[in-house]
């Protein structure tokens, strides 16, 4: 009977094979050896290995151990001394771009704009996230064309992150147009956009700022019923009401400034007040403080956008709108200043504050904003994190295992474990004496897949070319509305 039961799964093997195109089949990997490296595991309470032995194979860790462990035969081996070897980096806060979304970007803000087809680069724009170690990441406004990316990466025909969705839901009239965004003025509609959602196939629900109470409070329990974790936005700016939004589900807040805006005195004491309304709901936080002192420089000196590290990295119709259609760089006055100089300070009290708490704080960035550079931007806010008073230790396990939790998927990766999926980053120096050493890469592991730094360079190369041989746009044609980070705005 096993005989026959095996013989006929080796023919339905057979019979898929034929079935899905090539490039839809896993390709198989030749067995990695890393010898003498230290692990960095991220595990609960684990420490890290010296001069082990790690054996990747079929695109999973192997073996850990010492001089003991064979290589298997033909296995390709790599000199980890001086090196350490950790779990990949999630980014849990992206918006991953495609034609659609710039074209309903650009008319939302510039009515009109003509935008040529066929801008973003779908086989080569992933280069600065895997380049940089970011092996996962969580966009929070996926759209019907981010579930055919996911699985172009899922299935190998293109290299990239691990690619989870959530779809945006906000009240009317939403901040971003619809295409990006779903709306839903009544708990009816709330529902229905959370039951769409499932059935489309994203992870998640994210919710957006102009959503009422009971819209909300109907979201959030849809998403239960379907077992949809909800993250996102704390909707409305009244300080009396912001408990009722910390509901069975409503699992992680996407902003660190979303509680600023829920605290108009921007006090020590709100901050804990904050914290254990968080920690009663089990609502994990990713800070992004990278964002608002991203728009606080710009609107001090829009200059910075013309050529950051890495621009060239940025596909170039959205650094036109960062140069020509930028809500940050217009209206700017003293007073508004001041008052993202106050969010900017009270964010990095905040991260610190929940961190104590032992709330989970994620590493996230909200890349695409203008002048966050994919992958590069994940590095500044470890370093941001750092310089606002979290440990080392708790920074990176808010970038790997923890997010891994979050998501769902840390039975498959997120930390340096036999079983674990091979999603893993070597670098040059210790992360946990530094955090601003996890940009000491000397090489990537994506699903078992070897990318040392020059093959990582070559890939960025070619990304920069695509983009210089692009025609340049100009999509300015005036601006007639604000993006959101301003507390007034939204």
């Amino acid at each position: 009977m096993r005989a026959e039961i095996r013989n006929l799964m080796m023919g339905v093997a057979a019979a898929l094979a034929l079935t899905f195109p090539a490039w839809a089949q896993p390709k198989p990997q030749p067995a990695l050896v890393i010898e003498h490296v230290t692990v960095v595991p991220m595990t609960t309470g684990g420490s890290a290995r010296s001069n082990a032995t790690v054996i990747i194979e079929n695109g999973r860790i192997a073996a850990i151990g010492g001089g003991e462990l064979r290589p298997p035969e033909g296995a390709r081996r790599i000199d980890g001394r001086g090196k350490w070897l950790m779990p990949g980096l999630a980014d849990m806060h992206v918006h991953i771009e495609n034609d659609r979304m710039i074209k309903v970007v650009l008319n939302h803000w510039v009515p009109g704009n003509q935008i040529p087809p066929a801008r973003v680069d779908l086989e080569h724009m992933y280069a600065p996230y895997i380049a940089n170690g970011v092996t996962q990441v969580l966009t929070m406004s996926a759209m019907s064309e981010t579930v055919g990316q996911r699985d172009s990466i899922e299935t190998g025909r293109v290299v990239g992150p691990h690619i989870a969705m959530a779809a945006m839901i906000d009240g009317a009239p939403a901040i971003w147009p619809v295409g990006m965004t779903r709306v839903a003025t009544n708990p009816a509609e709330g529902r229905q956009a959370v039951r769409d959602a499932h059935a489309e196939g994203y992870d998640f629900v994210k919710t957006y700022s102009r959503l009422d109470l009971e819209t909300f409070t109907a979201i959030v329990d849809e998403a239960r019923k379907l077992n949809m974790k909800v993250a996102g936005h704390i909707p409305g700016r009244n300080e009396s009401q912001t408990q009722a939004f910390f509901q069975p589900g409503y699992a992680l807040v996407a902003h660190a400034e979303e509680y600023a805006y829920q605290s108009k005195a921007r006090s020590d004491a709100d901050i804990q007040r904050f914290a254990e309304i968080a920690k009663a709901n089990n609502t994990w936080l990713v800070a992004t403080l990278i964002t608002d002192r991203r728009i606080l420089d710009q609107m001090r000196d829009p200059s910075i956008l013309k050529a950051p590290a890495g621009v060239a990295y940025v596909n170039p119709t959205l650094h036109g709108v960062w140069l020509n259609a930028n809500p940050y760089t217009r209206q700017i006055t003293p007073q508004r200043i001041a008052g993202i100089e106050q969010v900017v300070a009270f964010n990095d009290r905040l991260a610190k504050a929940f961190a104590d708490a032992g709330i989970p704080v994620l590493a996230g960035t909200d890349t695409l904003v203008s002048g966050l550079i994919p992958g590069y931007a994940l590095h500044e806010e470890l370093e941001f994190l750092a310089k606002a008073g979290l440990s080392n230790r708790q920074i990176l396990e808010g970038a790997t295992r923890q997010s891994a939790e979050w998501l769902g998927v840390a039975a498959d990766r997120g930390t340096v474990e036999p079983g674990k999926r091979a999603d893993l980053i070597l670098l040059t120096a210790d992360p946990q004496l530094d955090v601003a050493n996890t940009r000491k890469i000397a090489g990537v592991f994506l699903s078992g897949r070897y990318f040392p730094r020059a093959e990582l360079q070559q890939r960025l190369d070619e990304l920069a070319r695509r983009h210089a041989a692009m025609p340049a746009v100009n999509p300015m044609a005036g601006l007639v509305k604000t993006g959101g980070h301003f507390g007034e705005d939204e």
